[in-house]
């Protein structure tokens, strides 16, 4: 007690010297912490008031409605039924989705939600229920659709627009709905069924991953009435993406945990091939199926679900039932559209497999928490074991940097390979997604040939990630011009990936896109995925048509094992007679196959079908759009773009649905409020810190820590101050 005693009695007596400059500085430190603390709480609300925005708008989800009032009022719309029925017949789909909802406030309001679509949908009708009245939405040129909705919205009559923001994200705003009044909007529009080893699939998403947004916010945003006007999201503009405030909507705070799902689904389909199934399966829902006459029936067996993730339907025909080819058409007005369908022919496998180079890409940023980081922690360890000794290969992690394993691809030796499985099971999800400097890094140039060896590498990439990205353009330039002979194949993690992202990037960089929606699914995927970096089942290919035709893709791509050439083309005003020639080159030479055009001899039933003009231009403006990475100015693209998709009755980047009443429900007043709103989070997704995303960068968490340290070091300054000055009088 006597030593405690000496010890705290200079202290006191210290205390009592230096105690007004004490208190001083710590006045002045904590003063400097709070102020920190407030602008950054400031800055932090500006940024996610989307998300957490004032008044709170309540668990809006995806594809659910919030409505505002022109008073400023704003509640949940109640969802009465969420219903999507695929009609599926030969190699085209037909989607009617319908979303219907009632107002149950006291006053006229307006409604604005964003919905995700499959990439390659073409959406050519919408129709808007006002109680008893159906208003038809027509396709005009984007900025005079705005301008008639803005007009009928400020007259006081009942309006509805959609626009694009991505082929795969989608807009509606409704304008002026009475109370008690419910509203039903209905879009039909066309998709392409996918197919792969033999497996026929079909696609639909309700709901996404939020995008990260790279670069520095753009000055002009800084005024709260341009970052939060009737479009904007959580996100502000960037100098790299400048729609970052139109495809940000912000996420549901809380996850499902009713004991009914919030957002319901009701979702049906009609699958008729034509031919014997002997698979039909539906990975990440449970379903109820019927069978009629070779059609079957599909429904979700509880009724409904929750949309927090992608449905998949995916069907097999028995083995000798699987088409060789497939030839469909439809005839619209006096012009016919085909789609041809063909599988190469299967070359014997003589030739050893060749040296390979890969690089492997993972994508550990924060949209990658939970089940996506599992996914592709699982994903990255089968592919390492299936690597030979002749394999050379490297591992690059990315979030807001990028971590190589090794600085250059080395041999798939057994020491290598077992300090790669370390750095993989290492691996955590956190940061932004910062996907440039990674593409750099894995395209850089091969190595070109193999040294031990002497003859030639197959070098490949192979990106794992869920492509929650906004600059998606810049991304895609990268690629074409980084990609030089190699090989990009992609890989889509977690239940909603932004599969335009990764299906395109494959096809610019001629491989394929492989999705993974749950662990148990890792083993089979990654082995499909090997087997088609081993080679190309088919390449240089060639087809030969009776006379002049437009098709598309019009670059044709290699083709892998278990993959077929599909081609949508226009005919114009006539079929044609006699046959097509397709060829190409596998491991054991050139192959040729030739298919008759006569629809008379296509097995009955098979020769029409509805949807295929459709699909048609839809790949026409994919493939006019792609002319900007060959330095197609914006001008040229929208005269280009434009006359299809009027012609069509297709959304696109310069055309939009609007649908307008003529009757006056609303006195004209104030200016309606318009904000956007949650979407459902992901099934699996990590909760994060903000609204969205945690993903896009840890400086908010950084400048947090990085004050109260600075706080912490100079209150600690302040302490010892006194006793340094009393040691410093002693030694003097």
């Amino acid at each position: 007690m006597l030593t405690h005693r000496r010890l705290r009695e200079p202290w006191h007596r210290e205390m009592q010297r230096f105690g007004s400059v004490w208190l001083w500085l710590s006045f002045r430190c904590l003063s400097c912490a709070v102020a920190t603390a407030l602008a950054l709480l400031l800055l932090n609300s500006m940024t996610l008031r989307a998300a957490e925005h004032a008044p709170d708008p309540g668990p809006a989800m995806s594809g659910s409605l919030v409505l505002y009032s022109a008073v400023g009022e704003s509640q949940q719309a109640q969802l009465q039924a969420t219903r999507v029925h695929f009609e599926i017949s030969g190699l085209v789909a037909v989607v009617r989705l319908e979303q219907a909802f009632y107002n149950p406030g006291s006053h006229f309001m307006e409604g604005v939600y964003a919905f995700p679509l499959p990439e390659e949908a073409a959406v050519r009708r919408m129709e808007l229920h006002v109680g008893e009245r159906l208003i038809v939405g027509e396709v005009r040129e984007r900025t005079e659709a705005e301008r008639r909705y803005q007009v009928a919205r400020d007259a006081g009559r009942n309006a509805s627009l959609i626009a694009q923001q991505r082929p795969n994200l989608f807009t509606n705003r409704i304008a002026n709905i009475a109370p008690g009044d419910a509203i039903r909007v209905t879009l039909e529009y066309v998709q392409p069924v996918q197919i792969r080893q033999g497996e026929f699939s079909l696609r639909f998403p309700s709901t996404l991953t939020p995008r990260y947004f790279p670069g520095e916010p753009l000055a002009s945003t800084l005024d709260e009435t341009l970052v939060f006007g009737a479009d904007h999201g959580w996100a502000r503009p960037t100098d790299q993406v400048r729609d970052a405030d139109a495809v940000s909507p912000p996420q549901y705070s809380q996850p499902g945990r009713a004991t009914r799902p919030l957002n319901p689904l009701r979702l049906s389909a009609t699958l008729d091939m034509g031919m014997p199934l002997a698979e039909v399966d539906a990975p990440y829902h449970d379903i109820a199926m019927t069978r009629r006459a070779g059609v079957y029936h599909i429904e979700l067996s509880q009724g409904v679900s929750e949309m927090n993730r992608d449905f998949v339907l995916r069907w097999r025909p028995v083995s000798d039932a699987m088409p060789g080819a497939a030839w469909f058409t439809e005839r619209v007005g006096s012009d016919y559209y085909g789609v041809l369908m063909l599988v190469p022919p299967a070359a014997p496998d003589r030739s050893e497999r060749p040296h390979r180079e890969i690089v492997f890409v993972v994508d550990t940023s924060g949209s990658m928490g939970g089940e996506s980081i599992e996914q592709a922690r699982a994903s990255l360890i089968h592919a390492l074991t299936a690597l030979g000794p002749r394999d050379r290969f490297n591992v690059v992690a990315f979030n807001n940097s990028v971590t190589p394993l090794y600085r250059a691809p080395v041999p798939a030796s057994a020491e290598h390979l077992r300090r790669a499985t370390r750095f993989v099971r290492s691996l955590r999800a956190s940061g932004g997604t910062e996907m440039s400097a990674a593409l750099r890094m894995a395209l850089k140039p091969a190595a070109g040939v193999d040294e031990l060896h002497g003859s030639l590498l197959l070098s490949q990439v192979v990106f794992m990630t869920d492509g929650a990205v906004g600059n998606e353009q810049a991304l895609f330039a990268e690629i074409q011009s980084l990609l030089g002979d190699r090989r990009l194949f992609t890989v889509g993690i977690g239940s909603a990936p932004n599969s335009w992202f990764m299906r395109k990037s494959a096809e610019f960089g001629r491989g394929t896109y492989t999705y993974i929606g749950k662990l148990d699914e890792v083993e089979a995927r990654i082995a499909e995925l090997l087997s088609q970096l081993a080679r190309p089942a088919s390449i240089n290919l060639r087809v030969q048509w009776p006379q002049s035709v437009e098709a598309f893709p019009n670059r044709l791509p290699d083709l892998y094992a278990g993959e077929p050439l599909a081609l949508a083309v226009h005919f114009g005003t006539s079929l044609p007679a006699g046959e097509v020639l397709i060829s190409g080159e596998h491991a054991s030479g050139v192959w040729q196959r030739r298919l008759s055009l006569d629809s008379s001899t296509q097995p009955e039933g098979l020769s029409q079908r509805a949807g295929i003009a459709s699909v048609w231009a839809r790949r026409k403006i994919a493939s006019l759009m792609d002319g900007r990475y060959s330095g197609l100015g914006e001008q040229a693209l929208r005269q280009a773009v434009l006359p299809v998709a009027l012609r069509h009755h297709l959304l696109s980047p310069y055309t939009s649905f609007v649908a307008v009443e003529s009757a006056v429900v609303r006195t004209p007043g104030k200016p309606l409020v318009v904000r956007a709103l949650p979407n459902t989070r992901p099934q699996g997704q990590s909760p994060q810190a903000y609204a969205y995303p945690q993903t896009a960068t840890s400086a908010p968490a950084k400048v947090w820590l990085g004050s109260f340290a600075l706080f912490v070091a100079l209150l600690l300054r302040a302490l010892r101050q006194p006793e340094c000055d009393r040691r410093v009088s002693q030694t003097a």
